[in-house]
């Protein structure tokens, strides 16, 4: 199980629940012979569609290109008009987001965040195209902007229909709803941005090859399986919902902030703690077989990729965060046993 008696991740636990089911829809697809483009393609962009709120959905290989399509969509719009498209990132986010608006051709500047880690909304007010990041599951202030895009990795499940001009979805196996392999999604309410999706994932050949395009598909088998998670992902919310809840209660008065508050809206996609004692924390849990992430270590400002693009100072609210944050396990297969070992072990470190 990789060493740790309660590891951070726990889809193997899942694989094991739910083997029946998935070996049955693999048998589906594997007789059906429809290996792309099928009846569970289909249904789970409709899914996609009723979830999130939005009129357009299509599945595409992966998170990241689903958001390096709508960045690029927008470089082709801005770019007509503006010599130099900009795009405003946070600073506390995976270089994902940050290698997507690079290839789809923009300028960066990378924004300061607030202390959840969602971008400043001080930026509301400046004349960039903005990405929008919900840091750890927590909701951006997305609206239906012509000027925003959102990163919803990590918090799409409670969007709530604020999905900007257009929202890419990852389907990691380090997500809530994950594919057995890779996938990710683009929800949007823009006919424009849905037919320019549809072409480029599709090598051009919707509009007869007059621009380049690329391969990049689900598979009909990673759909089907995330149907059949798809149906567990209420039960599933709300036990990483009751997980959080018992966190912050045990760990109230002790001297951190949880990065989750009691009865906010959230996905709980990660429980993030930001301690100056951070790494001490870290390897006390490596002694008690508890194994936690750094998300992340370094923000997107620290990275020589950025070395050129307008960036907050060391000093930032993301900079001070990326040093002292933490994540815990809240995944729904933990036992009520193990969550308690896992917040005793932090309330044992505090004690000490």
């Amino acid at each position: 199980m990789n060493g740790y008696k309660i590891p951070h991740f726990g889809l193997k636990r899942q694989g094991k629940q739910l083997r029946d089911e998935l070996l049955d829809v693999t048998e589906s697809v594997l007789s059906d012979g429809q290996y792309i483009n099928g009846h569970y393609t289909k249904t789970f962009e409709q899914f996609l569609r009723y979830y999130t709120g939005a009129r357009y959905a299509v599945t595409v290989h992966s998170g990241t290109q689903a958001l390096y399509f709508i960045a690029k969509h927008f470089y082709n719009i801005v770019s007509r008009v503006e010599k130099n498209p900009t795009v405003v990132i946070p600073n506390l986010t995976y270089p994902a987001t940050l290698n997507a608006f690079i290839d789809a051709g923009f300028n960066i500047a990378i924004g300061d965040t607030d202390k959840y880690g969602i971008l400043n909304q001080q930026y509301n007010q400046i004349q960039y195209i903005k990405c929008l990041v919900g840091l750890y599951g927590k909701p951006t202030w997305a609206s239906r902007e012509e000027t925003t895009i959102v990163d919803g990795a990590q918090h799409w499940l409670v969007s709530d229909g604020k999905i900007g001009r257009g929202m890419a979805i990852s389907f990691d196996p380090t997500k809530n709803l994950c594919a057995t392999g890779n996938g990710g999604a683009i929800v949007t309410n823009d006919p424009d941005l849905y037919s320019f999706v549809n072409d480029i994932k599709s090598n051009g050949k919707y509009n007869d090859h007059l621009k380049s395009g690329t391969n990049s598909k689900m598979s009909e088998l990673d759909c089907a399986h995330l149907m059949v998670r798809s149906r567990y992902l209420p039960t599933w919310q709300l036990r990483r919902k009751k997980i959080a809840e018992y966190y912050i209660d045990k760990f109230n008065g002790l001297p951190f902030n949880c990065l989750t508050e009691s009865n906010e809206v959230h996905a709980y996609q990660k429980f993030v703690l930001y301690t100056n004692a951070r790494n001490n924390l870290h390897t006390h849990l490596i002694t008690e077989g508890i194994e936690s992430k750094i998300h992340y270590e370094r923000t997107l400002s620290e990275l020589t990729l950025t070395s050129n693009y307008i960036k907050p100072d060391m000093l930032s609210v993301s900079t001070m965060l990326s040093r002292g944050v933490i994540s815990l396990p809240i995944y729904p297969e933990l036992t009520d046993n193990e969550v308690e070992i896992i917040s005793d072990a932090v309330v044992e470190f505090f004690d000490k």
